[in-house]
């Protein structure tokens, strides 16, 4: 039985390729701290609204939990796309 040619995987990488494809996969991470503070400004957003619906009008009530929604769903994405694999979004 012999393999296709598109499975042969070739010769092992050479110490350099490794360390370039190294930095390319580091490059591609997404960068926790920006993550963080895209959370908390959407945090900080939402709990102003949540005040300015309370306390001057109610659309302003609206406008909180839409923001909020927005700031669960900033938090629990990296989760769910651990959860399916890597892929956040269905195929």
């Amino acid at each position: 039985m012999t393999t296709p040619a598109a499975a042969d995987a070739g010769p092992p990488l050479r110490a350099w390729e490794r360390r370039r494809l190294r930095g390319i996969e580091r490059g591609l991470e997404p960068d926790v701290r920006a993550r963080r503070l895209l959370c908390a400004a959407l945090d900080a957003v939402a709990l102003a609204l949540l005040a300015a619906g309370i306390f001057v009008a109610l659309p302003w009530l609206f406008a909180a939990c839409v923001a909020g929604n927005l700031a669960v769903c900033a938090h629990l994405e990296p989760a769910s796309r651990r959860s399916r694999g890597g892929n956040a979004w269905p195929r």
